[in-house]
């Protein structure tokens, strides 16, 4: 219910903030956007082995990301359970990644960038990312995420590359918490 709540207060405002000031939020991917998304999917590849190596490493193999502990999507009607699958793969690919990327690299990074710089903006809104998250172990992959999004979003200007990015990394996740649970 709090997710659904950030979703609706920060997405509309995020939206009405951008349409207000004349930012095109979605803009067509360019070739030198497909350049970066490529290179910034090497370094999500490179992450999600940094965080398995964490995961081991730590005994916390099992470890499911905060708030998702209890995630099922299966249901005593077939009927229900495709619906279920169906919304969580919306609201986790599609409307998570957009309001997030909208709020976090959008707003809070196009305010930031220009006042304290590119770099220390970036890591700023990912560390900020990463703790709205709230999961302390998932914590550097979280934040790396957000990092890696800020200065994509940095090298191109569009918020679609980040976007494609964060809704790749959830589209992965989806899949290992869907299948885990109807497993």
């Amino acid at each position: 219910v709090s997710e659904a709540i950030f979703y609706v207060v920060c997405g509309s405002f995020a939206w009405r903030f951008f349409r207000r000031t004349g930012h095109t939020v979605f803009k067509p991917l360019q070739p030198h956007d497909i350049r970066v998304i490529a290179i910034a999917v090497g370094a999500l590849i490179l992450i999600r082995i940094a965080v398995i190596v964490q995961l081991v490493a730590t005994h916390q193999t099992k470890h499911v990301q905060a708030g998702f502990e209890h995630y099922n999507v299966i249901t005593k009607q077939p009927t229900v359970t495709a619906l279920t699958i169906t919304l969580a793969v919306v609201t986790l690919v599609i409307i998570g990644p957009i309001v997030e990327e909208l709020v976090f690299r959008g707003l809070l990074f196009g305010s930031l960038a220009p006042r304290i710089g590119t770099l220390a903006s970036a890591i700023a809104t990912a560390v900020l990312f990463g703790i709205a998250h709230g999961d302390p172990i998932l914590f550097p992959s979280l934040a790396a995420l957000g990092l890696v999004s800020a200065l994509a979003y940095a090298a191109t200007n569009n918020l679609t590359v980040p976007i494609t990015l964060h809704a790749a990394s959830n589209a992965l996740g989806a899949f290992v918490l869907i299948t885990s649970s109807l497993n």
